[in-house]
């Protein structure tokens, strides 16, 4: 569903409603459900689930052991800035370090407000260890296959936004494109993946970001990083859309730690795609097309001879008016 298209039944269920809004900075994403939450008609106010000033920067790198006390002021703050408002939904992004006082406070304020939490993360994530917040809200959904099954918590897959729906036909420059942010894991594949690409003579373009600071820090531990194969910015949503729409087939590289679906997949899965992915997982989805989510093993790296073939594959709807009809229905 695009941006033409509105959802009914989610303009029913949402006009007139008042959200209090809480995500982290992630890209463009909660702006963008920001935005759509506002088209559909409700009140939308918005916070970031943690300061993003280099307040935030200093405390974490030097004062770890006040992160708690940290966090639980933030949070504070924005009951102070929304004394005396009315909620009728509270919508909760991953949460971090959220203590379930913070809910009660505002189930408190607002009687009869619905509690609604989304972790597009796992638990065995860095501190994204949900579980002691499950109690504390109405619904909570995961990204996640595993946690779903442990947890016994909905799952549903994250969301694309709208370009990826209406993207247009380009002339194919590259066979593979692979975008995303430094990991060793990542980097490593990153090498196997271009070795294997040389060999084949295929046409590959990479990005991946590492901030400054992780780069120091890494080369102090004696990690070796060609600056060749690395970028210090991060591609913004237009870059990489333009990039996405001159490629034959997307890579993604899951890590260990997790088994849903990257937005990445995602992204590609809406314009009918190709996507070649180590996540085995995302076999589980409905519709799982083995040529279109070709799947590869990072121990023995090969991939079939057709995966550069020109293919059309059909769209599927994870935009992001279908996920939000997911949540509040």
């Amino acid at each position: 569903m695009g941006s033409n298209t509105i959802n009914t039944e989610l303009r029913n269920k949402l006009e007139g409603q008042s959200i209090l809004f809480i995500a982290p900075q992630f890209y463009h994403y909660s702006d963008v459900l920001r935005e759509k939450l506002q088209a559909y008609g409700a009140s939308v106010d918005f916070f970031y689930e943690r300061d993003v000033t280099i307040k935030h920067a200093l405390v974490d790198s030097f004062f770890k052991s006040k992160m708690d006390s940290w966090q639980r002021r933030h949070y504070n703050s924005i009951l102070t800035k929304t004394a005396g408002k009315k909620y009728h939904y509270l919508f909760v992004i991953r949460g971090y370090k959220m203590e379930t006082a913070f809910v009660e406070e505002v189930r408190k304020r607002n009687p009869g407000i619905v509690t609604l939490l989304y972790q597009w993360d796992s638990i065995h994530a860095w501190e994204s260890d949900y579980r002691h917040l499950i109690p504390a809200f109405d619904k909570v959904f995961t990204f996640d296959y595993a946690d779903a099954a442990l947890l016994n918590i909905p799952y549903v897959p994250t969301f694309h936004t709208d370009e990826y729906a209406h993207m247009p036909g380009r002339k194919k420059e590259y066979d593979f494109l692979f975008c995303t942010s430094y990991t060793r894991e990542k980097y490593e594949f990153m090498q196997q993946l271009v070795a294997y690409c040389r060999q084949k003579g295929y046409r590959l373009k990479t990005h991946i970001y590492i901030s400054y600071k992780r780069y120091i820090t890494e080369r102090l531990k004696g990690v070796t990083i060609n600056r060749k194969d690395i970028a210090f910015h991060r591609l913004n949503r237009q870059a990489y859309a333009d990039l996405f729409s001159r490629s034959g087939a997307i890579v993604d590289f899951a890590g260990t730690t997790q088994t849903g679906l990257t937005m990445r997949v995602v992204d590609a899965l809406g314009a009918g795609k190709r996507v070649i992915s180590n996540n085995g997982a995302v076999a589980q989805e409905p519709g799982f097309n083995a040529r279109q989510i070709v799947l590869f093993d990072t121990a023995r790296f090969e991939l079939p001879d057709w995966v550069t073939n020109d293919e059309t594959f059909e769209k599927i709807d994870y935009s992001a008016d279908k996920w939000l009809e997911r949540i509040f229905k």
